[in-house]
């Protein structure tokens, strides 16, 4: 999900105040926000601890004439300057990280009251700009190439699936540096029990994603196992695929086994207005049901009495918003959680 990546980015930050001893004013205290000003030498510092994050921008706000022929690696460009600047930043990710700068730091400080006022959770401007960044032989680049990274976690354990139900999983790649992003090929899924919508023909821009889906749907009570690489210009990204399909006979005694796991399974996902949660008991129990969104804040909660063998409910989105949301199901001391996504 797309907190488990801002943890992932405020943790590295965390982490790097405590190595080099920073303490920047204007630092946000909200465990949910990075909002600060760092010298040169701290933004190199952090440009080096987030070389494998793919939620990381480093964001140039000068014209393109200053920008394409000196720039910091991979920096996307954004004129300040500009027609509709304020639109171009409504229309960036706002669960990314980003580090601004300019030629001395005037014009990225603008931005970066505009950002922090327009909700963008993870903003650090360069003091200084790129001046400074010369000024302690910092380098600087007139390259431009694509980056392609995987948002998603690129190991997707195994779940088990009904026979002639259909799993939707969601993966995102990204493309975090400064040049298209095109495909050239993916695995093929003939032959398999995954399809996927991927569209090699799509092409990204940075520092946008991409999101598609892979369907499973089980012919049989066999794993399955897939690894999907995909080839682009900006380098490849792979994501391995575990799923297991699941008879919709069975009962409850075909589960009292001595290695029982407690999960949960829902269907359609994605959906728009409602989902069926279902999952199954040892014995009778009391159960509670939680629904949270992707930054863990709680959007529903109920205790029902679940029966022995398999339950099942509906759940209502009502007028949530599209986004990930995840059901939290506590039966006794097992627990398990399910990942759902809304569409609109």
């Amino acid at each position: 999900m797309k907190s488990v990546h801002l943890l992932k980015m405020i943790t590295c930050v965390a982490c790097l105040f405590f190595m080099i001893g920073l303490t920047p004013s204007g630092f946000s205290q909200n465990s949910d926000s990075l909002q600060t000003h760092f010298s040169v030498t701290q933004c190199d510092s952090l440009i080096m601890a987030n070389v494998t994050n793919p939620e990381f921008v480093v964001m140039d706000v000068r014209t393109p004439a200053e920008y394409t022929p000196e720039h910091l690696e991979a920096a996307i460009n954004r004129n300040h300057n500009g027609a509709g600047f304020d639109s171009l930043l409504n229309l960036l990710p706002r669960q990314k990280m980003y580090m601004l700068y300019c030629l001395s730091g005037g014009r990225s400080g603008s931005t970066y009251n505009k950002m922090v006022a327009m909700g963008f959770p993870s903003v650090i401007n360069m003091l200084g700009g790129i001046t400074a960044w010369k000024g302690v032989a910092l380098p600087t680049t007139p390259d431009f190439a694509p980056l392609q990274m995987a948002v998603s976690d690129t190991i997707v354990p195994d779940d088990t699936v009904f026979i002639g139900m259909v799993d939707t999983i969601l993966l995102t790649i990204t493309n975090r540096a400064n040049d298209i992003l095109r495909f050239t090929s993916i695995t093929s899924l003939a032959g398999t029990e995954f399809t996927t919508n991927f569209d090699t023909a799509t092409w990204v821009e940075g520092p946008f994603d991409y999101t598609f889906a892979v369907f499973y749907t089980p012919t049989d009570t066999l794993t399955d196992y897939i690894t999907l690489r995909i080839e682009s210009n900006g380098g490849p990204v792979q994501f391995h695929i575990t799923r297991t399909g699941k008879s919709s006979q069975v009962g409850f005694e075909d589960l009292r086994i001595s290695n029982f796991e407690f999960r949960i399974s829902n269907f359609p996902n994605p959906f728009s207005s409602s989902t069926t949660i279902e999952f199954y008991l040892e014995k009778r129990n009391r159960v509670e049901i939680e629904i949270m969104n992707q930054i863990g804040q709680g959007v529903d909660y109920r205790i029902v009495h679940g029966t022995q063998g398999l339950n099942k409910f509906t759940w209502s989105a009502g007028s949530l918003p599209a986004g990930v949301y995840v059901c939290r199901i506590k039966a006794g001391d097992q627990i398990a959680a399910r990942k759902m996504v809304i569409v609109r």
